[in-house]
């Protein structure tokens, strides 16, 4: 086996451990809020009593961030290391485009699960698919039909238990991905999830019924809105209330397969030597959280076990942990050589004691494309920075997040283009309703809250320990003008450093902001 340079105490249980090296289970959820588990604050009772003792087992890292809020860039980013403007994975639909593979390519590009499979480990997954550079021993069980839309814990659990013992006995380490659709929308009970909809999901394939005519059984819980809490971009109406309690329903049923997986994992005797990883992919499926550059849109828990190592009940509220640090942090528990050309570091020294080593102090997170029509794709041949105008679907955005602080440059917010219908959710669509008879007086305009999730602000700076839910604007505020250019360095330094197509659109937005500022 090959041991990397690192730590003194690593490289020693390295050494003490080579014809057993650790197993890796990393679980993702599917659009879950930050705040959404009990061991992160949330007070609603029951909710998710699995991950609340996961987390009390080892360590709770609580400002993880990740690369994108959308689903397939986040994912990327997670399995290689890479920000999605390194690898071209920009959005959904035709990636990379057409325009960037014209002057860049992804060859330097890997992902963790391959490197595992290549070093010996039995990897497999099942639930979404995570990047086109994975490589597992066995075709990912992601189809719906195999997973009962990632909703059915049954399926989870039988495909866990049939990996472990082939892991047993072909005497291999085990890398295995578990990935829930939970609490993807549509939310349990939620009146969009209808029978049609599972049909459409479901694309012709036949599905054994659960009581409620569906592939997969109702949550366990039927939590009562007048209990569920209210995350902080949004108002504290009885509606949102009704509607967040079938999120929170799908987010105990998230909860309950991660349990009735752990309970395979110790079952099986493997617990003790398996590293345990746990985290969102990106926020709730709601404007201003998904699809939003936020902490309600890119923050996570990261939840850490491994008994062999770890000391249980640790919270680490204060390190800022990137989802690009995944992957190389894996490679050096399991003895492999660096992944080549990552944009993350690992973080071993906050899981050793280290803590002090350990020097991220921001995360960078971004947003590029929705759906990235192939035919639209095709037509155009150069990235320009009128790009956004050109396709409605292409609106650039990026962010640096520090635990205080947000500061976010959509670059795409001119004032007149705006997202598409596509990125302009159900909260967005409630607001004209709840305008008419606002009971959350302290929110705002609830319209004006309306517009502002269509156009949005060019440049957006929150100071978090005041406004968590991210309502104040302070970039153009004069006291807070040290902390933009602070801000704008730090942004320059990390587009330029992963040679991001945005780069020139945002030294050109400084630069006028500087001669409007003078």
């Amino acid at each position: 086996m090959k041991i990397i340079l690192g730590s003194i105490l690593l490289h020693s249980y390295l050494l003490g451990n080579e014809s057993n090296p650790p197993n890796v289970l990393l679980i993702t959820a599917d659009d879950l809020g930050w705040d959404s588990l009990g061991c992160m604050g949330n007070e609603l009772s029951g909710l998710t009593p699995h991950l609340d003792r996961l987390a009390t087992e080892g360590l709770l890292l609580t400002q993880g961030f990740v690369a994108s809020p959308i689903c397939g860039p986040s994912r990327q980013a997670l399995y290689t290391g890479r920000l999605p403007q390194s690898t071209g994975m920009l959005g959904h639909g035709n990636q990379p485009p057409k325009w960037w593979n014209a002057t860049r390519n992804n060859s330097l590009t890997q992902s963790i699960t391959t490197k595992l499979l290549k070093n010996g480990y039995l990897t497999g997954m099942i639930g979404k698919h995570g990047s086109q550079w994975c490589q597992f021993s066995a075709p990912p069980h992601g189809r719906n039909d195999q997973t009962g839309m990632g909703r059915n814990p049954e399926k989870y659990t039988q495909f866990t238990k049939s990996f472990l013992q082939r892991a047993k006995e072909e005497n291999k380490p085990f890398f295995l991905s578990i990935n829930t659709h939970d609490p993807h929308r549509y939310w349990a009970r939620h009146p969009s999830e209808t029978i049609e909809w599972v049909k459409n999901m479901l694309d012709g394939s036949s599905w054994q019924e659960f009581r409620n005519g569906k592939p997969y059984p109702d949550p366990e819980t039927t939590f009562d809105p007048a209990d569920c809490p209210i995350p902080a971009p949004y108002p504290k109406e009885e509606k949102i209330k009704e509607v967040l309690a079938t999120y929170y329903d799908s987010v105990n049923r998230m909860d309950q397969i991660i349990g009735e997986v752990l309970m395979v994992l110790e079952k099986s005797g493997s617990k003790k030597n398996t590293l345990v990883i746990f985290l969102s992919d990106h926020g709730l499926a709601w404007d201003l959280s998904k699809w939003s550059l936020y902490p309600s849109g890119v923050r996570t828990p990261v939840i850490i076990r491994w008994p062999s190592l770890i000391k249980p009940g640790q919270i680490d509220s204060s390190s800022i942990i990137s989802v690009v640090d995944i992957s190389p942090t894996i490679a050096e528990i399991c003895g492999l050589d660096e992944l080549v050309g990552t944009d993350g570091k690992s973080f071993f020294c906050l899981l050793n004691g280290k803590k002090k080593a350990w020097k991220r102090s921001w995360a960078f997170s971004c947003f590029n494309y929705m759906n990235n029509d192939p035919k639209i794709d095709e037509t155009i041949d150069a990235y320009s920075r009128t790009l956004f105008q050109k396709f409605d679907q292409y609106r650039p955005s990026r962010a640096i997040n520090n635990g205080d602080f947000c500061y976010v440059w959509n670059g795409w917010a001119d004032g007149v283009s705006t997202l598409p219908p596509t990125m302009l959710g159900e909260f967005h669509s409630l607001l004209p309703s709840l305008a008419k008879n606002p009971l959350d007086v302290d929110y705002g305009n609830y319209l004006q809250k309306r517009d502002f999730i269509k156009y949005r602000a060019t440049e957006e700076l929150y100071e978090l320990s005041n406004d968590p839910g991210c309502h104040k604007n302070l970039a153009k505020e004069p006291q807070y003008k040290d902390k933009i250019s602070e801000f704008q360095k730090s942004m320059k330094n990390i587009l330029k450093k992963t040679n991001d197509h945005e780069l020139n659109s945002f030294l050109a937005y400084t630069e006028k902001s500087k001669l409007y500022a003078k």
